[in-house]
């Protein structure tokens, strides 16, 4: 650095010091961290989102109907009612939430419609509206000519902030020779006389922000309070915005402190209490505080402050409450920090370098937008927006002035429905657009990818008037910031402090579980103890406290499914005229008399639990089918039943077999990432098609629905699960979400099942270091291992021949699986060649690995050479210069099986191949389309039918022919983190149906993992393996050509109908599929 550049002086009057500006703190955070350092920083990181009051959500209806007023300058009382009542009607989820009436919502806006009728004829349409200039004297006035934008989120590296302001404005101040200058606009519906500072300090923050983003000056903002309608003129003082900074700098270093967490032992560091009883008592995050005091502080009556309260809000909790609290506190915060640091790669990267720099980047750049269009989708959102590469050479330092970048989206890692940040760069990289909106990825095709956007684009943005300028790119980065975290931190402090769930009690047939009853009535008035002077919230969740944290035993009620079934019918019978629930009761025990033994249990265990039950669904065996019976016959029995998973497609997955049945469901959840065949059951939906257009009726609806499908995060954000409780929640892929995640659903009901298999993939966990402590410990894994007795085994399956299946039983299960019928355990591929007869005989090779009866079947690529070593260097493969872990030889071998099995009459959609790695993923997609290329010009259909992907991203799936390229082949034999998973190999070996095609380097497999090493001995004694030859992939080509037709078209060479069918033939009965009917009562 030059000398006479090396010192910056910073003082009273230049320059201000911004500390950690990676944090972005909003302007609202600071603020109110005024008061009380702890309690915005609570807010921050531990704060539970409790239901909208009254007077918040009309502050958001005024908001609103303000808005659109600026934006569509209504100055006419009857436009502005007309708007007023859309917005009640549009909003009625929220008035339900906060127990607002229609008639009530409609009153308070009307009371502020002459309001902002006349702001806007005075600031928009007139001579301007009058100011309350604050520090100047009164007298001027202030005219809007412009909108910029609404609601616009901003982040600023530079000041460290991200706020939205209620508008972006641009007008004149009466006196001002600058003329026209941008303003942030800020409607306050409250009153100014507590937090009227606060308020003033918010708009000075984003006058700054406005200040970056669009290089205009930007020194004033507008305060408007109503009623009754008060403008006020806010400057930003050199003074006010470093005193404003310097408070913001506090607030960033405790949250600094807060997020250090690193080994085992460090804990948080958060600000200290301030020991003010009266403050304290009425602070509306009191609850969180003293929660963190006691578990993570060791505070006392002493160091609160609060004296004897402190000890009424926490003397329910022993230690080992406090070191779950502790444990799951700590794991939470690892796995934000890991989101974190992916995001900051966004404001520390140019975009296109980020893109290329590693396999794990989330970032596509060089983006041209060239369409912006109103969103028709059911999401919520307001524009969609698609974009194409941006062809335009950069001229950023180090590029060598040719367009070397990607002009393909075949090779990103967004998916469809993920969440992105939208972002604007300049063309010599020197300046970054920060978050210009929040978006949704919906279609990604070869050269094109559609977003839906939460936000218009401001055009000051689109016309070159911003920090990026005219020539500028876009780019998407991949939104890391996990809400699910947010929402895991609000489960967690429910479980130990506030009030019980069981004090909302609609929606529950509770009267028929006497034995709950009892229990339930002394819970709910136990929690609600005090001293009769001091106002405690409550306990936190009991009942899921003691199972969960003590592991307390559950208890089961015995009974027979066939009896509950019977009894129900007998109790009907009388209003039972046209014999409906007789007949639905003879078609449920036809149903229950169809399923095996394991099931027959699995589903008795469910309707006999008190507390919860476990059902462990190993592959194949049935247990969506199973538990969907299960829901069936507790609907049947008057019971309410939550249903709900991780992901929207699990939950449907389990809503469809339900479906089949014309069970009425009521579906939470955005439609547009509903299954189709769902999305007709959606909330949304069947209001509009039942015409509920009232409070009153939309309650209603939510209350008496008997049953309800969501995911599991859904249930923290959705009005109903605040009104009503439910007799049974069903988690389906239970093993696959962390233990915080899941408790929302769990204690909005009495009893809970859930459904998985722990020997599979665990939940996903980012961060190392909370996978090293036990983040991705299920609560599934932690309930069984404690109590054994409470789970119950689905082991017959209907997926596997025998071979694949001993090979699962041999790594992982025991011998505990086992095939459910002669049919599935002989189940073998049988492919035939048309010109098969004429194959040379040193082609014959890949007829015998294909077609002997061996449903397994090893490819050792060790014989091939050095060819067959892994790579971890720059790709080949396109322009992206990206890092990856492939195995180019691999990726051939695979696509010449595929090939010569489509070739052999096996349906493409029969075939799929796995591995671990992405990148191989997208290497053999790449040989694939190669391959069909050739075989037929101009492409081939049939690769898309065949699916390739990531083992993770494959679990719950199957097929009838698996190929997996596991990849690695070093002389180190070092096989990396992702193969040494016991659970993602179990994944891998028990995808097929009829072939198994393992494809990779056995020495160092076997020499690099003891997984591999068993797995080499099974197949080493039962005679699965083959030593692929050096030719091995000139020997597939060949016999390709040798077996193709003339013109090489290889769907003229698949029969009408394969050889053997891979699925099993219509009319075919489950019965015929099932083991041998026993005499279960006698064995219960």
């Amino acid at each position: 650095m030059n000398r006479q550049l090396s010192r910056i002086l910073v003082d009273n009057a230049h320059n201000v010091v911004v500390v950690h500006p990676d944090i972005l703190v909003s302007p609202t955070r600071v603020t109110t961290s005024f008061g009380c350092l702890r309690r915005a920083v609570l807010q921050e990181t531990l704060a539970v989102n409790r239901p909208t009051n009254k007077k918040a959500f009309l502050g958001t209806l005024k908001h609103v109907l303000f808005e659109h007023a600026l934006l569509n300058g209504l100055n006419s009382a009857e436009a502005l009612l007309e708007e007023a009542k859309r917005i009640v009607n549009s909003n009625i989820l929220g008035l339900v939430e906060c127990g607002l009436n229609e008639e009530e919502a409609l009153f308070e806006l009307q009371r502020v419609i002459e309001d902002y009728r006349l702001w806007v004829n005075g600031a928009m349409m007139g001579p301007g509206t009058p100011l309350n200039e604050i520090p100047h004297k009164n007298g001027a006035k202030a005219r809007v000519s412009r909108v910029l934008s609404t609601e616009e989120m901003m982040w600023s590296i530079k000041w460290g902030l991200k706020g939205a302001t209620d508008a972006s404005v641009e007008g004149t101040i009466d006196g001002e020779r600058a003329g026209s200058v941008v303003l942030p606009l800020e409607l306050k519906t409250g009153s100014k006389k507590y937090a009227g500072v606060e308020h003033q300090g918010q708009v000075i923050l984003y006058t700054l922000l406005l200040n970056e983003r669009y290089r205009q000056r930007c020194q004033d903002g507008l305060l408007i309070y109503v009623p009754p309608i008060e403008t006020n003129r806010i400057t930003a003082m050199a003074t006010h915005v470093r005193g404003l900074i310097m408070t913001r700098n506090n607030f960033a270093s405790a949250i600094a402190k807060v997020k250090s967490i690193g080994g085992s032992t460090s804990a948080q560091v958060f600000p200290p209490m301030i020991r003010n009883r009266r403050d304290c008592e009425r602070c509306f995050q009191v609850d969180e505080c003293v929660l963190h005091h006691v578990a993570t502080e060791n505070g006392t009556e002493s160091s609160s402050g609060l004296d004897e309260l402190f000890t009424l809000m926490t003397k329910h909790l022993g230690e080992a409450d406090l070191n779950y609290f502790k444990q799951w506190n700590r794991l939470i915060d690892l796995e934000q920090q890991h989101a974190e640091k992916n995001l900051r790669a966004l404001w520390l990267q140019v975009g296109w370098k980020h893109e290329q720099a590693q396999e794990g980047s989330t970032c596509v750049a060089n983006l041209k937008m060239v369409s912006d269009a109103p969103a028709l989708s059911e999401s919520g959102a307001k524009r969609t927006l698609r974009f194409v590469r941006d062809r335009r050479t950069r001229r950023d330092n180090g590029d060598s002035g040719v367009n070397s970048h990607p002009t393909s989206f075949a090779d990103v890692r967004f998916r469809v429905d993920e969440r992105v940040i939208l972002s604007a760069e300049s063309l010599d990289g020197k300046n970054l657009l920060v978050h210009v909106s929040r978006a949704t990825v919906r279609k990604i095709e070869h050269g094109l990818i559609t977003i839906e956007s939460r936000q218009s684009i401001p055009s000051i943005v689109k016309n070159g008037q911003s920090a990026v300028g005219k020539e500028y790119t876009w780019r998407l980065d991949k939104d890391t910031i996990m809400s699910g975290l947010r929402r895991a931190k609000e489960n967690l402090v429910q479980l130990f402090i506030g009030p019980p769930p069981e004090v909302v009690s609609a929606g529950t047939a509770l009267m028929n579980r006497p034995e709950l009853q009892v229990r339930m009535a002394s819970m709910v008035s136990s929690d609600s103890a005090g001293d009769g002077d001091h106002k405690v919230s409550g306990a936190g969740d009991t009942r899921r406290r003691n199972l969960i944290v003590h592991l307390s035993r559950p208890h089961f009620k015995p009974c027979r499914v066939t009896e509950l079934i019977t009894q129900r019918c007998r109790d009907c019978a009388k209003d039972d005229h046209d014999g409906s629930v007789a007949a639905h009761g003879q078609f449920l025990l036809d149903a229950f008399f169809g399923l095996n033994i394991d099931q027959q249990r699995a589903a008795q265990r469910v309707l006999s639990s008190l507390d919860y039950a476990l059902v462990l669904g190993m592959p194949g065996t049935g247990k969506t089918a199973t538990i969907a019976f299960t829901v069936r016959v507790l609907l049947f029995l008057g019971f309410s039943v939550l249903v709900t998973s991780y992901t929207h497609s699990a939950v449907d997955n389990l809503l469809l077999k339900l479906l089949a049945y014309k069970t009425p469901m009521l579906r939470i959840g955005n439609t547009a990432q509903v299954h189709p065949l769902i999305a007709d059951f959606t909330l949304d939906r069947q209001a509009e098609r039942e015409g509920i257009s009232s409070v009153r009726a939309m309650e209603a609806k939510m209350v008496n629905a008997q049953l309800v499908g969501c995911t599991c995060l859904s249930v923290n954000s959705h009005v109903l699960f605040a009104k009503r409780r439910f007799d049974f929640c069903i988690v389906d892929e239970a093993t696959q979400i962390t233990q915080p995640i899941i408790l929302s659903a769990l204690r909005c009901a009495d009893t809970f099942a859930l459904v998985g298999d722990h020997y599979q993939l665990p939940p996903l966990v980012a961060n190392a270091q909370a996978r090293k402590e036990g983040m991705d410990v299920s609560l599934f894994r932690r309930l069984a291992e404690a109590h054994p007795e409470a789970t119950q085994q689905l082991s017959y399956q209907y997926r596997m021949n025998r071979d694949i299946m001993l090979v699962a039983n041999r790594l992982v299960y025991g011998d505990k699986l086992k095939c459910g019928s002669f049919k599935v355990a002989s189940n073998h591929l049988k492919p035939r060649w048309q010109r098969q007869d004429s194959v040379g005989h040193k082609l014959l090779w890949p007829i015998r690995v294909l077609t002997n009866n061996q449903g397994v079947m090893f490819l050792d690529t060790d014989a091939m050479g050095e060819a067959t070593a892994e790579s971890s260097s720059t790709a080949q493969l396109g322009t992206s210069g990206r890092r990856r872990m492939e195995n180019v030889v691999e990726a051939q071998v695979i696509a010449g099986l595929v090939e010569l099995l489509v070739l052999g009459s096996v349906p493409p959609d029969e075939i799929a191949v796995i591995s671990p790695f992405r990148s191989q993923v997208a290497l053999i997609h790449h040989h694939l389309t190669a391959v069909a290329a050739f075989r037929r010009a101009g492409g081939s259909d049939w690769v898309h039918s065949i699916e390739v992907s990531t083992i993770d991203k494959y679990q719950g799936k199957d097929k009838g022919v698996i190929l997996v390229s596991f990849v690695r082949c070093n002389e180190e034999k070092h096989v990396g983190e992702l193969l040494t998973d016991w659970r993602r190999i179990n994944v891998a070996l028990t995808r097929a149906k009829q072939k198994l095609l393992l494809v990779g380097s056995e020495a160092t497999l076997s020499g690099g993992s003891a997984l591999f090493h068993v797995l080499s001995g099974v197949i080493k004694e039962q005679q699965w393996g083959f030593k692929l030859p050096r030719d091995a992939v000139e020997t597939l080509r060949q016999f390709a050509r040798s077996t193709a037709s003339g013109n090489g078209d290889i769907e003229s060479l698949v029969p009408d109908v394969s050889s053997v069918p891979l699925r099993p033939r219509q009319g075919t009965r489950p019965s015929q599929m099932k083991p041998i009917s026993r005499d279960i009562f006698g064995e219960m």
